[in-house]
């Protein structure tokens, strides 16, 4: 069968069926409302004001990617035909680690988990983000533990089991491949003084060009990382949830993710 009969068969069965599962869906989406509204941040009450950040870039054909990454393609194999019947559809291609993505144990550790067996608990975290965006005038600066230590000192503690962000204002188009990064000293303190679940940063890689410290130490841990992280200036540095909508690729070792800031109460 061609793909425009399939999606027309598509669309005859959800029309069948549309009338009797309306009810049932928006249901649903209430309860999973008022769970999600009561439960974004611990501690927080119903009701509570709440904005989301998107930490995710859109990911394009001519976003940075690593040199030998396969190109993101897109080609559309069906459209919506008169009368809007069908379906729109597109064949997509792109390599694991392109745009904002998830890094697993598996893309550097050889017995490291891959990306379908990370934890769900561990991708909704407490978000900090450690900002070195003012004095981060070189590829070669890192984040290092005096940083991790002014945080602290600023915002607290930084919480058992967050993702701990790198805001370091280099954004990938910027920067490229060579770009500010985590000190791998600074990951093995998260790691085994922090409880983190993972680390993330605004450019294209936790590492330094050249290194893969940062890499080992996170994800030898059996952690994970973020990387090409948008946004990080619209959040606070302490006090946002984040969400991280790894996808489920089996025997993957990363893919592109979608990630969610949530603010609550008085952390705007």
């Amino acid at each position: 069968m061609c793909d425009d009969e399939v999606v027309q068969h598509a669309h005859d069965e959800a029309r069948r069926f549309s009338r009797r599962t309306a009810l049932a869906v928006t249901g649903g989406a209430a309860v999973a409302g008022a769970v999600f509204a009561g439960t974004s941040r611990a501690g927080a009450a119903p009701g509570l004001p709440r904005r989301v950040v998107d930490l995710t870039h859109t990911l394009t054909p001519d976003f940075p990617l690593w040199r030998g990454s396969a190109p993101v393609v897109a080609v559309p194999t069906s459209q919506i035909g008169p009368g809007d019947s069908g379906f729109a559809t597109r064949w997509m291609s792109f390599s694991e680690h392109s745009g904002t993505h998830v890094d697993a144990p598996a893309h550097k550790i050889g017995s490291g988990i891959t990306v379908d067996r990370i934890p769900p608990g561990d991708l909704v975290a407490p978000l900090a983000v450690i900002s070195i965006a003012g004095r981060a005038r070189s590829p070669r600066d890192l984040l290092t533990e005096r940083d991790i230590a002014a945080y602290e000192q600023r915002h607290g503690r930084i919480p058992q089991r967050a993702l701990v962000a790198l805001h370091t204002g280099w954004q990938p188009r910027t920067g490229g491949v060579q770009a500010p990064a985590f000190a791998p000293s600074a990951v093995t303190m998260l790691v085994a003084e922090r409880g983190v679940v993972g680390i993330g940063t605004d450019t294209l890689s936790i590492d330094r060009y050249g290194d893969v410290g940062a890499h080992t130490a996170i994800l030898g841990a059996g952690r994970y990382a973020v990387e090409a992280l948008a946004n990080l200036a619209a959040v606070p540095a302490a006090g946002a949830t984040v969400m991280v909508g790894a996808p489920k690729f089996a025997g993957g070792t990363g893919g592109p993710a979608r990630v969610l800031a949530v603010l609550v109460g008085g952390v705007f």
